[in-house]
């Protein structure tokens, strides 16, 4: 069960907040500011992914945000009630294609596959969960 676990409606402006609250408990756990960045960057493509595609509805809807620092690892798990939809399935973008010319999305997830040491997705009922981890090394070694 992770350490800090967020509530946030299926709406952009929550993105902030939570934001907010993940740096807190990042510095709180003495994290170094790169897995700071990475939850956030893990958070924000994830969260926006559920947000822009997960539903049909215009509901509202929560997606749980787990955020554990323990031991120098990172692990974040971002569930949702959306779609079925496995983002590892998703082929990676043509980076060597200009931007313009390039297809739309898919370079948030790979952002995150590349930054991370492992990220999974499990279909868990009606819920999405997708669980990123990244061990960082020890502060003295920074």
């Amino acid at each position: 069960m992770p350490e800090l676990i967020l509530e946030i409606a299926n709406d952009f402006a929550a993105l902030g907040p939570a934001s907010d609250r993940v740096r807190e408990y990042l510095d709180g756990r003495g994290a170094p500011g790169a897995a700071a960045f990475l939850a956030d960057l893990v958070i924000e493509e994830l969260v926006t992914n559920s947000i822009k595609y997960g539903y049909d509805d215009a509901a509202q809807h929560s997606i749980r945000v787990g955020v554990d620092f323990h031991d120098d690892q990172l692990r974040v798990e971002v569930c949702d009630d959306g779609h079925a939809f496995n983002p590892l399935e998703q082929a990676a973008p043509d980076i060597t294609v200009p931007a313009e010319e390039r297809a739309i999305g898919g370079l948030g997830i790979h952002l995150v596959r590349q930054m991370t040491d492992d990220v999974r997705y499990e279909r868990r009922g009606a819920s999405n969960i997708v669980t990123a981890t990244k061990t960082f090394p020890p502060a003295a070694e920074a």
